[in-house]
């Protein structure tokens, strides 16, 4: 998958055509294959965009930022990204007028040994689902299925389970980049962060870590597009995928086989009432 031309050519219109001021995309590191985000304003750094299966980065993360806040912003959208892209479109974070999408009929890209990631072989919408442009082949919707993780950590006893995860947090460094590269975090105080709280004090230590990813995962139930933003940050190298996996699971077998982004204008699982939502918790 190398889209490197097609993206250069339609950034170079765009420009040309005064109808962005600020193009979002990749570019190579420069000092090996691997690339980065690249917020490009000059028309001639266009040649430094690239797109081929090394191009793993969410970039709707970047709406977030000042440089692109306020500005008419060109962008290019896996899949997975577009279905964030959607939801911040519905939770009125981004502006769709002040956008020009290049969406991605994504054949899916690899890690750093060269191996197509996970989320990529279950991907459910390899084609970006909000776009003002296309690029490649669109393959369609796939069917969905339970991540395997997910299924072997559903074999284990409760209490299993529990300490299993106990085990992972307690590698958890409290150092927030799992947030801060979701494109779905965008609050400008968190609660995990705030100075009076006694129950997510910012100290280093198992029970505090447990307390803050479990409630950052609850706050993205419904609303994680598996885009593994927050894994390719994470400096401890969790499996963060593990809580919004199991998230998404319960989701989709209890909420109609809701899908967070998949369709324009639906928003998360919790945001909207249904009259077939399970109720057996009701007293």
């Amino acid at each position: 998958m190398d889209y490197t031309n097609q993206i250069r050519e339609i950034a170079t219109r765009l420009f040309t055509e005064d109808k962005i001021d600020v193009f979002v995309g990749y570019r190579m590191t420069g000092f090996d294959d691997n690339q980065v985000p690249a917020l490009i304003r000059d028309p001639k750094e266009v040649s430094q965009l690239v797109f081929t299966d090394k191009s793993v980065f969410n970039l709707t993360n970047y709406l977030k930022n000042e440089h692109t806040r306020n500005k008419r912003v060109g962008l290019v959208v896996k899949g997975c990204d577009s279905r964030s892209l959607n939801l911040l479109l519905t939770e009125s974070q981004v502006k769709r007028d002040k956008l020009y999408v290049i969406g991605i009929a994504c054949e899916g890209v690899i890690d750093e040994a060269g191996n197509k990631m996970q989320n990529c072989m279950e991907c459910v919408v390899p084609d970006a689902v909000v776009y003002d442009e296309m690029v490649g082949t669109p393959k369609g919707k796939q069917g969905y299925q339970v991540n395997a993780d997910i299924h072997e950590l559903a074999s284990k006893e409760l209490v299993e389970r529990r300490a299993y995860f106990e085990e992972i947090f307690e590698n958890c460094i409290r150092c927030n980049a799992c947030r801060h590269s979701c494109p779905m975090c965008y609050c400008a105080k968190c609660c995990i962060d705030q100075e009076t709280s006694t129950l997510y004090n910012g100290a280093n230590t198992k029970s505090s870590a447990f307390h803050a990813l479990m409630t950052w995962s609850l706050h993205l139930a419904g609303r994680c597009v598996d885009c593994r933003n927050c894994e390719k940050a994470c400096p401890s190298h969790l499996p963060l995928h593990l809580l919004h996996k199991w998230n998404e699971r319960v989701i989709f077998e209890n909420f109609q086989e809701h899908l967070a982004g998949v369709q324009e204008g639906d928003r998360g699982a919790f945001y909207k009432y249904s009259m077939q939502d399970p109720n057996d918790f009701i007293m």
